[in-house]
């Protein structure tokens, strides 16, 4: 029998991937580019059938393998609730305008995809730490749909806290 653990990795590899391109269209989206010119980076034959692969990879994303049971629920949800903010990040055109450390959040959260149980919450406390900062500062406020997911966000590393 043929060994089937590189079979086994190949779910993971394909979440991955789906991220990195979801990623790369949200980033190109920021930079001006045209739904038709990512259709046509993508080998689609239209604008419409880009931005359907968009919604495609992020109902992928969303719907990515759960964790391994090692890292439990809560750390599966704490991802989860990272990947729902990198989302909106990824599709709103003045993220990067929105606050100093705006770029580094988006940047951070692109890490989440392959981050492990540790590592996920380093990037995630990162992350809520320079959001503090940004509301602190009072610079440009977010849209309600952008808090809202912060708010989750928080309330996931809340209950993934070892100290929870």
């Amino acid at each position: 029998m043929a060994d089937l653990t590189d079979l086994r990795g190949i779910p993971a590899a394909r979440a991955r991937l789906e991220a990195r391109e979801l990623d790369l269209i949200d980033q190109a989206r920021r930079a001006g580019a045209t739904w038709g010119e990512i259709a046509d980076a993508l080998g689609l034959g239209s604008r419409q059938a880009a931005e359907q692969r968009r919604l495609r990879l992020v109902a992928a994303v969303r719907a990515a393998p759960s964790e391994p049971d090692e890292y439990g629920e809560k750390i599966a949800e704490l991802r989860k609730s990272a990947l729902d903010l990198h989302r909106r990040v990824g599709a709103d055109r003045r993220w990067d305008r929105r606050f100093t450390r705006a770029v580094l959040v988006r940047e951070t959260l692109a890490a989440v995809p392959g981050a492990t149980g540790g590592a996920l919450f380093a990037l995630v406390e990162a992350v809520t730490t320079d959001l503090d900062a940004a509301a602190a500062s009072a610079e440009r406020p977010l849209p309600a749909t952008t808090r809202a997911a912060v708010d989750r966000l928080r309330q996931a590393l809340a209950a993934a806290s070892p100290k929870h």
